[in-house]
C-alpha cells in the first residue's frame, strides 16, 4: 500500500499494489492492518454505492454535525470521477481549502476524508459508480449541505455539474450554513 499527502494533511490518497498472473490481477480495496500502520484509524458502519448515469453529476458539498460526523474512505469501480475534500474547521490553517482526487476504475486509487471535512463527488464519465465507506452511518438529522459554487470556497470544477439533486441545487451558502463538526 502507498499513501500520498494531500494539501490537506488529514486527506490521503491510498494505492493498493496490484497483483498480476495468468488469470488477471487483484488488489485490495480494505485492509484493516496496513491503514493501522499507516496510522489511519477506520472502522467503517455503512458502505453505499452511487451511480452516476452521466458525465456532471454531483453530489456535495456534504457533511454530518457532530455528534455524528463522518469519516470517509472512497474509491471508484466503473468510470470516472473527481471527489474533493473541503476543510470546514474552523480554527484550522486550511479552514475552507479544498482538494480534489481523481478516483475511476484504472487508477484504483482512494481517497480517506476525515471528520471536518466537507465531500463533493463531480462524475467526468457516464455510468460511472462510486464507493463510499462510512465511520458513522447517515442520520437526516445531522446531514448538512453547503452550496457546491459557494464563492468563499470557489470549488474548481472540470467539467459544469449539470445533475444535481434539488437539495444541492437549494443548499445555503457557507455563511448560512449550520456548521458544528465537533
Amino acid at each position: 500500500m502507498k499513501i500520498y499527502d494531500t494539501k490537506l494533511k488529514e486527506v490521503k490518497i491510498i494505492e493498493y499494489e496490484k497483483k498480476t498472473d495468468s488469470r488477471g490481477f487483484s488488489y485490495s480495496i480494505f485492509d484493516k492492518k496496513e491503514l493501522l500502520e499507516a496510522e489511519i484509524y477506520f472502522e467503517h458502519q455503512q458502505e453505499r454505492i452511487y451511480y452516476s448515469e452521466k458525465a456532471g453529476t454531483l453530489y456535495g458539498i456534504h457533511f454530518q454535525n457532530a455528534p455524528k460526523a463522518q469519516t470517509k474512505l472512497l474509491y471508484c469501480i466503473a468510470g470516472r470521477g473527481i471527489d474533493y475534500a473541503v476543510d470546514l474547521r474552523k480554527e484550522s490553517s486550511t479552514y475552507l481549502q479544498w482538494v480534489g482526487v481523481e478516483l475511476s476504475a484504472e487508477n484504483h486509487r482512494q481517497i480517506y476524508i476525515p471528520k471536518g471535512f466537507g465531500h463533493v463527488f463531480l462524475s467526468l464519465e457516464d455510468h460511472t459508480k462510486n464507493v463510499m465507506r462510512f465511520d458513522e452511518a447517515f442520520d437526516p438529522k445531522y446531514n448538512r449541505q453547503i452550496a457546491y459554487d459557494d464563492p468563499q470556497i470557489h470549488i474548481e470544477y472540470p467539467i459544469k455539474p449539470i445533475v444535481l439533486a434539488e437539495y444541492d441545487r437549494k443548499a445555503p451558502n457557507l455563511e448560512n450554513c449550520d456548521i458544528h463538526i465537533g
